[in-house]
């Protein structure tokens, strides 16, 4: 049992910075469980939030254990080698993601590591040479660093965090998909488990860690910066980066008209040009939008021609090009069209490397677009006559609630919302084992490279998305299985011999039923005590009050506003099944 007084640190009514953070963070910090630690992005677990979190991780080891999964710990100083094998180490340093640091005696180069990716397959290369040793699942809970620009929303960006990672090896393709799902269903049990509500797998992008197919799990939260799209007809879900979508398509039969230039002074955007030409919707306009794209040695230019109404997704650009793009700046665009942002088209455009069609553009006809000239747009361009028809279309639209869902046949809408992403699986392929030499003899004596996969929960993360979700407009209401105490203990008057002899009886009661309790027997108003209850968000409060002399105590959950009068000894009955006998 520990008593309340001696809790460190004392709760708080408020947040200095409260305005400026979530409110799942503001009442972590309130409550007690997290404190800045000195610097942006980096944070210390208090007493109450490490054991919030330790009980996420072990019910995270437990799950993996039964479901075959060895568990290990690797080393976070990663040498500047492994990385280089695998062509990641100068992506990230570029990108400057890694901390890095230099051994003092011999000059050897580390990274602080953000993944393992590297190391583990390097381990497993070393180690596993037969297919009979296939399958192979490992898993770690560790800290994990990544040098974040902008930390931001507490634990959920930030400089260090710890995370849940997992890998799996198998001796093909099908193997890598096998446990690809399995690890889809362990991390569906884990949600499950730690009392998460409103949990959501969809289609992502694979971003730096690579390979070709992965899902992540969103807290479906309004806090969360993933943008998420899903159809409730079908089930189809991805997040905006990954996400596709259907759209109403123009008429393509109609009658071509005449190209005609039209003065457009000083406007320079699709909603000033529907306000100039209000016969003209944004569905048939093209707007010309130009990136920058290449390593710093080979930076250079490239333009995407998309329809009006919709956005360019810079994940699939990047993916397409297979390099990382950003918009060009304002000069950029000048220097290539001639003309000031928001005049740039597709007619004569010399100024760039690669010009890419959109499949949104594909077919129309008598479009209004820019011409590369200032204050001047064109109306009822078409293809082949003003414009060359594209060799191909590419998809590079951004989803957006609203549109159809992509599924074939369906016929249902995709709605938008937002998410904190708490969980990614990957299929790795064979692209890490290839670099590391990650190979085994398979039963007929042939070499082969393995099939890996790769599994993350950030359970730093996971603790705040918890709170984010948990909550009411008193404080914290932890789930059960997560809560730092299992019972929490107000004494009314605390210096009655009777209520202190009925708090040893519920640390008894709940000391058989091995749960923990806090007892809050502070010189305080019972006003107060209540008030840090709902705040600390322990399932169970147990009021030591009026009715003591009878042996009585007050049980109330902490999610439901009517409470029942026991004896400690029907506690017991009361956590087990609600009904204290």
């Amino acid at each position: 049992m520990l008593r309340l007084s001696e809790h460190f640190p004392q709760t708080r009514r408020a947040t200095p910075h409260e305005q400026r953070v979530t409110p799942g963070q503001a009442l972590l910090e309130r409550g007690g469980f997290l404190r800045s630690g000195g610097a942006a992005g980096i944070f210390t677990l208090l007493p109450a939030g490490w054991r919030v979190h330790r009980r996420i991780c072990d019910a995270i080891f437990e799950e993996m254990e039964l479901n075959g999964v060895q568990n290990l710990q690797l080393p976070i100083l990663q040498q500047r080698e492994l990385w280089e094998r695998s062509g990641r180490w100068s992506a990230y340093v570029k990108d400057k993601v890694m901390f890095q640091t230099i051994e003092e005696h011999r000059g050897t180069q580390f990274g602080l590591a953000p993944t393992a990716e590297e190391v583990v397959t390097a381990l497993v290369a070393g180690d596993v040479k037969s297919w009979r040793e296939l399958p192979l699942r490992l898993h770690q809970i560790g800290p994990k660093f990544r040098d974040e620009i902008r930390p931001r929303l507490g634990l959920l960006r930030c400089r260090e965090f710890v995370m849940s990672d997992a890998y799996s090896f198998d001796r093909d393709e099908a193997g890598m998909k096998e446990s690809f799902e399995t690890f889809r269903r362990i991390y569906a049990r884990i949600f499950d488990r730690l009392g998460l509500e409103d949990v959501i797998s969809v289609q992502a992008d694979s971003g730096p860690i690579g390979g070709s197919g992965s899902a992540e799990f969103m807290v479906v939260n309004d806090v969360g910066e993933d943008i998420l799209l899903s159809c409730g007809t079908c089930g189809y879900g991805a997040n905006a980066e990954k996400a596709d979508s259907r759209y109403p398509r123009q008429d393509t039969q109609a009658e071509l008209l005449p190209l005609r230039s039209e003065p457009t002074p000083d406007i320079t955007t699709v909603e000033e040009l529907q306000r100039r030409f209000p016969e003209i919707g944004a569905e048939r306009m093209v707007k010309t939008l130009i990136f920058t794209a290449g390593p710093d040695e080979d930076r250079h230019l490239v333009a995407v021609c998309i329809r009006g109404d919709l956005d360019v997704n810079e994940i699939k650009l990047s993916n397409l090009l297979h390099s990382v793009v950003a918009p060009a700046t304002a000069q950029e665009i000048e220097t290539a069209t001639g003309a000031p942002v928001g005049f740039a088209g597709p007619i004569a455009l010399k100024g760039v490397r690669a010009l890419y069609f959109d499949d949104s553009v594909r077919g129309m006809r008598n479009f209004l677009c820019g011409v590369n000239a200032r204050d001047v747009h064109a109306l009822n361009v078409n293809f082949e006559r003003d414009v060359p028809v594209p060799d191909r279309f590419v998809d590079l639209h951004l989803a957006e609630g609203g549109h159809g869902c992509p599924e074939e046949g369906c016929t249902g809408v995709l709605a938008q919302r937002r998410g904190i992403e708490i969980g990614h699986v990957f299929m790795l392929q064979q692209g890490y084992a290839q670099a590391l030499d990650a190979r085994y003899t398979t039963e007929d004596g042939q070499e082969k490279t393995m099939w890996m996969g790769s599994y993350g929960i950030g359970t730093t993360r996971l603790l705040q998305a918890i709170a984010e979700q948990a909550q009411d407009s008193d404080g914290l209401m932890w789930p059960a299985a997560v809560s730092p105490y299992d019972v929490h203990v107000v004494l009314t008057q605390p210096q009655e011999r009777r209520q202190g002899e009925l708090l040893a009886e519920l640390d008894t009661v709940t000391g058989d039923l091995r749960l923990a309790l806090i007892a809050d027997e502070r010189a305080v108003s019972p006003g107060v005590k209540f008030k840090d209850a709902d705040l600390l968000g322990c399932p169970i409060r147990v009021t030591i009050g009026r009715k003591a002399e009878d042996g009585i105590v007050e049980v109330k959950r902490r999610n439901e506003r009517s409470s029942l009068e026991m004896t400690p000894a029907d506690l017991a009955a009361f956590v087990r099944d609600g009904d204290p006998g």
